[in-house]
């Protein structure tokens, strides 16, 4: 099988300072040479490549005496230009390693680093950041856990994003993220560094599971202090402990959910759990 020619994936440049270009790497052959000699991939660069040759032929009809001819071009050239954008971006789809889990829904957790308030604060920017990108997305964003600090900021929280292929377009965000700026209450004006991770779990899809009732334990809380009527009779927190082969000391622990109903906490907290 040829080579592809395709620009852009065979640059001449190393991608460090210290790997050679993918023309060096791909003549050596091993994985590499395998992975870019897919049928599927060969067949859109080869496409590519014939619509970039069909690009540079069509521009210097651009400076043709016909005016009709000119025009002709200029629509040729659009076109030509809008099936080379999408061939790229396909290529660079079918670079990217697919998994089983691309089309679940996923679980983000956020969690403060190094820093103290600040990076607090930057933990609270980054999850208010995805809640925002889901809504822009039109996906489901839903917040399981919420631990703001006293002074402001976020601790931990961590949230559970629904849509078609929501993991495939996030899996990559996982990781240490970290901020370099002044803090607002900086007053001498020197530059702090701040960090915060973020994780993306894909959620399972559902699945039949039997749980025993004896096998669960469940604890149920009641609010208090002053309030209205509801106040210290009502059973709205709820704590499920669950051991998988035997009791104590195996018990898996817990997720304490605050919700206004008992059954939505129940719900909730067994969800979280067997994640």
């Amino acid at each position: 099988m040829r080579k592809p020619r395709c620009s852009y994936l065979w640059s001449r440049r190393p991608l460090s300072s210290s790997s050679p270009p993918l023309q060096e790497l791909f003549a050596r052959g091993g994985p590499l040479r395998t992975f870019l000699q897919r049928p599927e991939l060969a067949a859109v660069i080869k496409l590519l490549n014939e619509k970039e040759q069909e690009l540079r032929e069509t521009e210097p009809l651009l400076h043709d005496e016909n005016e009709d001819l000119r025009k002709l071009a200029e629509n040729e050239i659009t076109l030509c230009q809008k099936e080379i954008t999408q061939l790229k971006h396909q290529i660079i789809l079918l670079l990217v390693p697919s998994e089983e889990t691309d089309e679940n829904d996923l679980i983000l957790e956020v969690t403060a680093g190094v820093g103290g308030q600040e990076a607090m604060l930057f933990t609270s920017e980054i999850f208010d950041m995805y809640q925002q990108y889901a809504a822009f997305k039109r996906r489901h964003f839903e917040t399981l856990e919420y631990f703001p600090s006293e002074i402001g900021g976020l601790r931990h929280a961590s949230a559970s994003i629904g849509s078609s292929e929501a993991y495939r377009h996030t899996k990559f965000e996982g990781g240490v993220h970290r901020v370099q700026r002044v803090p607002k209450t900086e007053k001498q004006g020197r530059i702090h560094t701040s960090t915060m991770t973020v994780a993306i779990l894909p959620q399972p899809t559902e699945i039949n599971l039997v749980i025993n009732p004896k096998d669960l334990r469940i604890d149920t809380k009641r609010a208090s202090g002053a309030g209205g009527q509801h106040v210290n009779t009502t059973d709205s927190a709820v704590r499920i402990s669950f051991f998988l082969l035997k009791p104590s000391p195996d018990w898996i622990k817990p997720t304490n959910i605050e919700e206004g109903s008992l059954h939505y906490s129940k719900f909730t907290d067994l969800n979280v759990n067997l994640m």
